[in-house]
């Protein structure tokens, strides 16, 4: 396959991958601030970490969309976004995965990621970030 059709192709999966991971982000703040109005001291603090946990998949999200937008750019800056939000994203989806989430919904989350990094690695002697020394 072409090496620019390839990347174009990641590219969309990467901003397809942020568009979900944003609205996820929505949902998590949603939840967090549903809990701060409720309880006097438990509800409010389990409202925080559900907040915190939404911005920082929001951070992950916004890397997503980074890479791709450098990725349909054919730019070699949006391959370090792209590598730290798939190697984020699977040890968030590692972490969800050990507190009892479904292993369907892991495995569905970690599809990008893998195809991400497995992208990035099988063409390293034609990547310059690579090939930089």
């Amino acid at each position: 396959m072409d090496r620019t059709l390839s990347l174009k192709i990641v590219g969309v999966l990467a901003l397809v991958q942020g568009g979900l991971a944003l609205l996820r982000a929505y949902n998590w703040v949603q939840i967090g601030s549903n809990l701060f109005g409720q309880g006097l001291l438990l509800l409010p603090v389990l409202g925080v970490m559900a907040v915190m946990r939404g911005l920082f998949v929001s951070i992950v999200a916004l890397l997503y969309i980074l890479f791709a937008v450098g990725a349909l750019l054919e730019k070699p800056w949006g391959w370090w976004a792209g590598l730290t939000a798939a190697v984020v994203n699977l040890l968030l989806v590692f972490s969800a995965v050990m507190q009892g989430e479904s292993l369907l919904q892991g495995l569905l989350w970690s599809v990008v990621p893998v195809i991400l990094i497995f992208s990035f690695f099988s063409h390293k002697e034609e990547h310059p970030a690579l090939t930089r020394a």
